[in-house]
């Protein structure tokens, strides 16, 4: 695939992210009570307010980052693990019989958790493809011609 794809394909990956966390930045208290809505028992309520404070202000910088392409490397390998936190999150509350709003768009939506699920696996694997074809050698590979 072209370069030209492959930035087009990040900016929407980077908009998706700069969204979300416009969107939870706006709301923080909202989100903080999404965040605890998942249950999580080594979570206490302080560390949950304080993840709904931050985490919406990583979204958007990994967001812009994508966008503009400035420590490219670095947001995609962020954006990655913060997908794979999301999944965790996520298919924890369902082993555990919780049907909540996930937060990922503003507290209070809920599109359902096979949408919510699909929708961050793919953005995942859409990451790491970004990530693998960005991994090119840093120099030229000189091949040898003899002794």
């Amino acid at each position: 695939m072209s370069r030209n794809t492959q930035h087009m394909v990040a900016a929407v990956i980077g908009a998706v992210f700069l969204v979300a966390g416009v969107l939870k930045a706006w709301d923080p208290a909202g989100f903080a009570l999404d965040i605890q809505n998942y249950r999580v028992p080594f979570l206490p309520w302080i560390d949950g307010a304080l993840l709904a404070l931050y985490l919406p202000w990583l979204e958007i910088v990994c967001g812009v980052a994508l966008i503009a392409r400035i420590g490219y490397r670095g947001a995609l390998a962020i954006s990655a693990v913060l997908l794979v936190a999301f999944l965790a999150a996520m298919a924890s509350t369902r082993l555990r019989g919780l049907d909540i709003s996930c937060g990922c768009f503003g507290h209070g939506t809920h599109r359902g958790f096979w949408a919510e699920l699909i929708e961050d696996a793919v953005m995942l694997a859409v990451v790491l493809w970004l990530l693998r074809a960005d991994l090119r050698p840093l120099s030229p590979v000189i091949k040898s011609t003899g002794p």
